[in-house]
């Protein structure tokens, strides 16, 4: 048996009743009255008695979960998406049981139970019953659309149950999951735009010890969509996830992190577009997570993934631009001073991208020149432990060698031009490309090559 909706292995215990109703004499409802019930239930669940609320909400959750599974893993030449991937609560032990309406013999009872192969392909699922589970997924995703159903579970997060709060968030990421594949991705993003509730909430909230690790997964979602990236970056996203990055609370500073990457990384050209509109302001937040007040995880997760990020060609103008502000490698200098080993190898490896720029602006080589002495022991002493751990990590470390030897090598010969240029180019000159002739292609090309293997993890 697959592994269901909510990320549980096959075999976890879940009663019939958290899955699918439980009376199997009504009649099927359709998606719009589906949504209808669970609209009801999330409503009365303050008016009914604890338990009987809790489980009205997660049977009807658990069932539109089924039903876009279903949908999903029925399209053609396509791996089934699974939705989670970690929870306690399973529906394995309803995918066998059919629907109410269904009679033990109808197509979808037989197919309740069907194997799927390795690679994850539906095995002895009938074409048209295939079919009609795509078109009910896509009427699905419309209903729970037109009934308002994920500001309603965004809304109220907050007074849901432990549980319960686990489902409605497996909810939203399922159908931004399932949106794509069934085609219903044009009216989600419609939807999800003008509803900026949805979003603002979650970007308020991923700061909320009591539901900010459900916001920070949701929250995640959204970026599959580079639409709502852009959307996410208009309300502050960027601004907001680093500060929290900082976070005094390791699990909010942690989901926070994640949640920026994503931000980043999923939709790069959006990311890059948006860095470099507002350059200065992003970087100095950004540069506050490298400050030693900052905690240490927070400080190498923000020095990894500005690595990832500089060294991706989508982001090669936000690089040009970087490593031309002689501020900022005086920061990494700085770090190269780090008493950490592990933060002194991440800031190296942004470091050598300055040293490596065969176009570097003339303040940067003089910083370079004036700090060459104690740049060059500095790095020497870093060669020297590195071939110490050497035997522990002897690929990474071979490279790190490499990339040394290469970059005190640049030092040691590098010479302050006899003349400074009238305007020394500045990163915001080269934000809004006014200053200095513009960078070739082919020096664009050599930077790259010279960068190519800089992050490499000690």
């Amino acid at each position: 048996m697959p592994w269901s909706l909510f990320g549980s292995t096959p075999g976890s215990a879940v009663s019939s009743s958290a899955a699918a109703p439980a009376d199997d004499a009504v009649p099927r409802l359709s998606s719009a009255e589906l949504c209808a019930n669970l609209v009801a239930a999330i409503a009365g669940q303050s008016s009914s008695t604890h338990g009987e609320g809790v489980e009205a909400v997660r049977a009807r959750l658990g069932l539109i979960l089924r039903r876009l599974e279903q949908a999903v893993v029925s399209q053609p030449d396509d791996a089934p998406v699974r939705f989670t991937s970690d929870s306690s609560v399973g529906v394995d032990s309803a995918r066998s049981l059919p629907e109410p309406g269904d009679s033990p013999g109808s197509p979808r009872s037989q197919s309740a139970g069907s194997s799927f192969t390795a690679q994850g392909a539906v095995v002895g699922v009938d074409p048209a019953v295939a079919m009609e589970r795509r078109e009910e997924g896509r009427a699905l995703i419309a209903a729970l659309l037109a009934a308002d159903v994920p500001a309603l579970l965004v809304d109220g997060l907050g007074n849901l149950c432990f549980e319960t709060r686990k489902d409605a968030m497996r909810l939203f990421s399922a159908v931004l999951k399932a949106a794509l594949p069934l085609g219903a991705d044009s009216a989600l993003v419609e939807y999800i735009r003008s509803h900026p509730r949805i979003s603002q909430s979650l970007l308020d909230d991923s700061g909320r010890e009591e539901v900010f690790t459900y916001c920070a997964q949701m929250l995640r979602e959204c970026t599959r969509y580079k639409e709502l990236v852009t959307m996410l970056a208009s309300q502050g996203a960027f601004e907001r996830l680093i500060d929290l990055a900082c976070h005094d609370t390791f699990d909010i500073s942690s989901e926070a992190f994640s949640s920026l990457r994503e931000l980043m990384l999923a939709q790069k050209p959006v990311s890059s577009e948006y860095i470099l509109a507002n350059f200065n302001a992003f970087f100095s937040r950004y540069h506050a997570l490298l400050r030693p007040e900052c905690a240490y995880v927070a400080r190498r997760q923000a020095l990894r993934l500005l690595g990832d990020t500089l060294l991706d060609r989508n982001f090669m103008e936000v690089m040009l631009t970087y490593v031309a502000n002689e501020s900022f490698l005086q920061i990494h200098m700085n770090l190269l001073r780090d008493s950490s080993r592990t933060i002194q190898v991440d800031a190296f490896h942004i470091f050598k991208i300055f040293v490596a720029n065969p176009h570097k602006p003339y303040r940067v080589v003089a910083i370079l020149c004036k700090n060459r002495e104690r740049l060059l022991k500095l790095l020497l002493a870093l060669r020297a432990g590195n071939t110490t751990a050497g035997k522990r990590h002897e690929k990474g470390s071979k490279n790190l060698n490499e990339d040394l030897y290469a970059i005190i090598e640049a030092l040691e010969v590098l010479q302050l031009p006899p003349r400074m240029p009238q305007t020394a180019p500045s990163a915001k000159s080269y934000a809004c490309d006014v200053g200095p002739a513009p960078v070739s292609p082919g020096a664009v090309g050599e930077i790259e090559e010279a960068a190519l293997n800089v992050v490499e993890a000690a």
